[in-house]
């Protein structure tokens, strides 16, 4: 289903005559990611953890899959779409795969804990990439393990990340259980 911002770039682009791709990305991760915001991504605030020496905060029980996807696969991808003559065409851009957040902590090592479920958070995100493998020849090539791997050899990149605790965490989400109606 195209979303509100995609239907514009579709219109605006029939309109004017121009040539326009959308590209949705799937949870992308790689060296110099972001570190801090309320919904922190998930490799931010392990890694910070794992550097100072704190548990991994799961949220909900850990089986939550998400199709992530190395940052120089997102950039190919778009590179191959730039050069293209496709135009007016939405592609999803992940990585074929889904990986649960207890993999993630396997491969990275160190001790967890469990907090509880955001409400609304999606149990799985997952890419079918198969309209950009056929329209464009695009294929991911960063396998998980090994975009871990690259993370954990770049990791002092996190070392002023802010930390990431279960107090923390819930202070931070606070509203968003309150504006659901949860405590």
């Amino acid at each position: 289903m195209e979303t509100v911002g995609e239907q514009y770039v579709m219109h605006w682009g029939q309109v004017y005559n121009m040539p326009v791709i959308s590209m949705r990305f799937f949870n992308v991760y790689g060296v110099r990611h972001r570190t801090s915001g309320t919904y922190g991504a998930v490799f931010g605030v392990f890694l910070a953890q794992l550097l100072n020496n704190k548990p991994l905060t799961i949220v909900g029980d850990g089986t939550q899959t998400r199709d992530f996807t190395y940052v120089t696969d997102i950039v190919d991808a778009c590179y191959r779409a730039s050069q293209s003559d496709i135009t007016q065409e939405i592609f999803n851009v992940g990585s074929d795969n889904t990986y649960s957040i207890n993999y993630l902590v396997d491969l990275l090592g160190g001790e967890r804990v469990y907090i509880p479920k955001r409400p609304g958070e999606p149990d799985s995100t997952y890419a079918d990439i198969s309209k950009i493998r056929k329209m464009l020849g695009w294929t991911p090539k960063v396998k998980f393990p090994d975009g871990v791997k690259i993370m954990l050899e770049n990791i002092e990149q996190w070392r002023e990340a802010p930390i990431w605790d279960e107090e923390s965490i819930q202070e931070a989400t606070k509203d968003w259980f309150a504006c659901l109606g949860e405590k």
